[in-house]
């Protein structure tokens, strides 16, 4: 299939271009900035289902009743750190968004099950095994209290090595790629562990909690790793003139009625199963990639005092908690891990704000949260070899996939920005589904509209 080349120079300033957004995350968001910054695509529409933008939708804010001091909890969590975001951390000095610099105390430890099968939500401190300072601001590391020191020490040490060892071999022992590997795409977490032969404890009980409480999966899924509110897109349909038309449902009315626009271009910011969903070409493309629904829920803290502030008073004003609290006192963010004796083992992140609340994502046993604040659902997209290996290719990379370049029957697959359609989100570029790839692949858009970034003007 050829790409729709009917529509003007999209370099000619004197055309004006209609374009949809379909999802208010900060992909689309973000598109949405960089193409209202040029006067050729400031007709845009940005079509979102529920009734308030989804990247903060889930968000609330909490107030001390005493100090008047308010906090706002992102669900998910959002936190950043310039080596990981780079695209993110220079768009939002260019925003001038004022930052707040936490340090954390990672707690590692193991839930217990108790005698019904059941997990308690709450971690006692007799689970935990280890206690990791981010950036090492606590040298030693905490002691947890429950075993001896002997134990304690032998533990860093243990740490020190296979630490050591798995930074080595990062910087000098590349993961395979697909013309090196038996399956045709590139080598999994898992086979690149195995080849590097880090210790299985170090894995299981460190790396992966770690890694799998910030990808929102379990240890195995880790190891495969203007706007228009209330509106249910439907399709998105290319014509034959380049256009296309994008049709859908208000969720406001219950007759059903569908709607219908033209536009010179559309973005699909959303998950890939959506995107499959709105838009067929795409669809047996990303039903490969692997999607969960995760639960992020906001849990009361045993101490009183602490209230929900309302949507209508969300502009009174509060103190910033984060402010009138010591910078320097880390937060605690306890990984505990269910190792069953049949399955794959699953952390639940459990983040403790300067409110009190906390914040727990993927619990463990879902019925185990009778205090929660608040409870959302979303979807993750999780990175494997095959998702990684389509990722490339729908970005216009070369084909990945070596028994599928060797194919004599291959056809040419959808390439980003064909039929006038692109894709964009976490999940649309080559790393680990993190806000960074939602910069990325709406800075790649720009690009390919002719669109300056702002942020990286000299």
């Amino acid at each position: 299939m050829e790409a729709q080349n009917s529509t003007p120079d999209r370099h000619d300033d004197r055309t004006k271009y209609r374009c949809a957004i379909i999802g208010s995350g900060l992909a689309g968001l973000t598109t949405c900035y960089l193409l209202q910054g040029d006067e050729r695509y400031n007709n845009v529409t940005v079509f979102e289902q529920a009734d308030r933008l989804s990247f903060d939708s889930a968000s609330l804010t909490v107030k001390n009743d005493t100090t008047n001091d308010a906090e706002r909890i992102d669900l998910p969590m959002r936190a950043s750190a310039g080596g990981y975001y780079h695209h993110l951390m220079r768009m939002y000095q260019h925003l001038e968004i004022p930052l707040h610099p936490i340090k954390f105390l990672f707690v590692f430890s193991k839930a217990t099950p108790t005698a019904d099968g059941t997990v308690s939500h709450k971690a006692s401190d007799n689970e935990s095994y280890f206690i990791h300072a981010s950036n090492l601001h606590q040298t030693p590391p905490p002691w947890p209290g429950n075993r001896g020191l002997i134990a304690h020490i032998t533990e860093i040490l243990y740490l020190i090595v296979c630490q050591f060892w798995f930074t080595i071999a990062c910087f000098l022992v590349a993961p395979l790629d697909a013309t090196s590997s038996s399956t045709g795409y590139g080598e999994s977490l898992s086979e690149y562990f195995d080849r590097i032969r880090l210790p299985r404890r170090y894995i299981s009980h460190y790396l992966l909690p770690l890694l799998s409480g910030v990808a929102t999966c379990t240890h195995e899924e880790m190891l495969l790793l203007r706007a228009t509110l209330n509106s249910r897109v439907v399709e998105a349909v290319p014509q034959p003139d380049g256009t296309v038309v994008v049709r859908w449902q208000s969720t406001l009315y219950p007759s059903g009625r569908i709607l219908e626009q033209v536009f010179d271009c559309v973005i699909l910011s959303v998950s890939p199963d959506v995107a499959g969903r709105i838009f067929k070409p795409l669809r047996s493309t990303l039903d490969k990639f692997p999607t969960r629904q995760v639960e992020s829920s906001v849990l009361k803290p045993e101490a009183s005092g602490i209230s929900v502030v309302k949507l209508d008073d969300a502009r009174q004003a509060f103190a910033c908690m984060h402010h009138s609290r010591d910078p320097s006192a880390a937060q605690t963010m306890t990984l505990r891990t269910l190792f069953p004796d049949t399955g794959s083992a699953q952390t639940n992140a459990l983040h403790t704000m300067p409110s009190g609340v906390v914040v727990s994502t993927c619990p463990l046993r879902e019925a185990a949260q009778p205090d929660a604040i608040k409870k959302a659902r979303f979807t993750r997209t999780l990175r494997s070899v095959e998702s990684q290996a389509l990722v490339q290719e729908l970005m216009g990379g070369t084909l990945v996939n070596k028994k599928q370049a060797d194919s004599d029957d291959r056809k040419a697959g959808w390439v980003n920005g064909q039929d006038n359609v692109w894709v964009a989100g976490a999940w649309c570029w080559d790393g680990m589904v993190l806000l960074e790839g939602c910069i990325e692949s709406a800075r790649r858009i720009a690009l390919d509209f002719g669109v300056a970034i702002p942020w990286e003007k000299a």
